[in-house]
């Protein structure tokens, strides 16, 4: 019975997610907070998720990707499984052709120049700023891992695609080990067993008297 219980804990709490995700059902902002004001990065797409640190009054602490941010308490929907596609990949940001100059900026007014973007760096999309034609982008190139805000006069984006929502699936059920205790009629057994053995072992002996004892009476 204790062990019948023991595994039920451990499968509930194998089911229950690690983090606690909510999902987007509309494209919202995330927020940066420098200990005074709450300022929106960029949208968070819709369909996708966010790791939920932790709840507040008027915010929610979140994760999203490799960031940690904050969305209006609410306005994500929390849910009780873990997510297979939690966060958006598959928008992109490249350079238009012809182009002398991008920058990546500090501000989405693009008045504060953060970097120049080369052909040679990498820039990920994160979603779009509250500006319009304006978008929140990671950029990884020779000054290393800078984020800021490129414009789209220079560039071409393509937005995300829709979020396949699934679950990720429990692990399969393992089936118990075999049990190796003794049954209900083992003492029968071994009592057989000790018979056979004790009969296997005198029967060479009593062959071995019926030889002698008819060689003997051959003689005679």
């Amino acid at each position: 019975m204790k062990t019948l219980l023991l595994l039920q804990i451990i499968t509930a709490l194998a089911l229950t997610p690690a983090v606690n995700y909510a999902y987007l059902p509309t494209s919202i902002p995330f927020y940066a907070y420098d200990g005074v004001d709450y300022t929106c990065a960029f949208y968070l797409p819709q369909t996708y998720f966010v790791a939920v640190e932790e709840e507040g009054r008027e915010y929610d602490r979140v994760t999203y990707l490799d960031m940690s941010g904050y969305v209006k308490h609410g306005s994500a929907e929390k849910v009780d499984y873990e997510p297979v596609t939690k966060y958006a990949t598959s928008g992109s940001v490249s350079l238009k052709h012809g182009i002398a100059s991008v920058y990546l900026y500090a501000d989405e007014n693009c008045s504060v120049v953060l970097s120049p973007v080369t052909a040679s760096d990498t820039l990920f999309l994160y979603g779009r700023a509250s500006k319009e034609g304006v978008y929140y982008c990671r950029l990884i190139g020779s000054v290393g891992t800078v984020r800021g805000y490129v414009a789209d006069d220079g560039v071409t984006v393509v937005m995300p695609n829709e979020n396949i929502v699934e679950a990720v699936k429990p692990p399969a059920e393992e089936q118990p080990p075999f049990d190796y205790s003794p049954g209900p009629n083992t003492n029968e057994l071994n009592g057989v067993v000790e018979i056979i053995l004790i009969v296997s072992l005198a029967l060479p002996a009593f062959l071995l008297v019926f030889l002698f004892t008819g060689k003997k009476n051959k003689h005679k």
